[in-house]
């Protein structure tokens, strides 16, 4: 029986959203790679935008950049205007891209998040808290990019596969070599 549940989204963004501003909070600030942090709400951001509800999308990108800004030492309003734009670009679809194709899907939130840290960093070289050229470019944005697309694989991973029960792995049974279905 196929049960249609208009909750699952809300459900599933919600959870996301905790888990990524829970990993903000606790885990970035502690994994890095040189300068670079990952930034998990911008990971949100992409996630919660290739999931196919751009008008919704774009305020949980808004809050997420707001939830950013108040949480860093970093202008306030930055990180949410970017996250903004992002949601709007990635977004304008409004279809699950991250269920439908998510080989692509990752493909457009890495580069999404390349083009983030880069606009990110240069804008805070501009306001006086970069440092030099090489340090912005080597030590903090490369960095940064990479832990954020290192970061996304697992979002997507979890969001790629159809499923009847919340948040699950991917994980919904095998299949015997006679094609019976076993549980799990």
């Amino acid at each position: 029986m196929i049960v249609n549940d208009q909750n699952q989204w809300q459900r599933q963004c919600a959870a996301l959203a905790v888990i990524c501003a829970l990993a903000q909070l606790l885990v970035a600030p502690y994994l890095a790679i040189f300068g670079g942090h990952p930034n998990f709400c911008l990971i949100f951001a992409i996630v919660v935008s290739l999931t196919g509800k751009g008008s919704a999308a774009l305020v949980m990108a808004f809050f997420a950049g707001i939830f950013f800004d108040l949480t860093a030492t970093t202008p306030v309003g930055l990180m949410a205007f970017e996250l903004t734009v992002v949601a709007f670009v990635l977004g304008f679809e409004e279809r699950d891209r991250i269920l439908e194709e998510p080989v692509i899907a990752y493909r457009d939130g890495c580069i999404a998040a390349i083009a983030a840290e880069a606009v990110f960093q240069l804008a805070l070289a501009m306001v006086g808290q970069g440092g030099p050229f090489a340090d912005v470019v080597f030590l903090r944005w490369l960095p940064a990019a990479f832990l954020d697309c290192l970061a996304l694989v697992p979002f997507v991973f979890a969001l790629s596969r159809p499923k009847a029960d919340g948040l699950s792995l991917g994980v919904t049974g095998r299949t015997s070599n006679k094609g019976r279905r076993l549980k799990l």
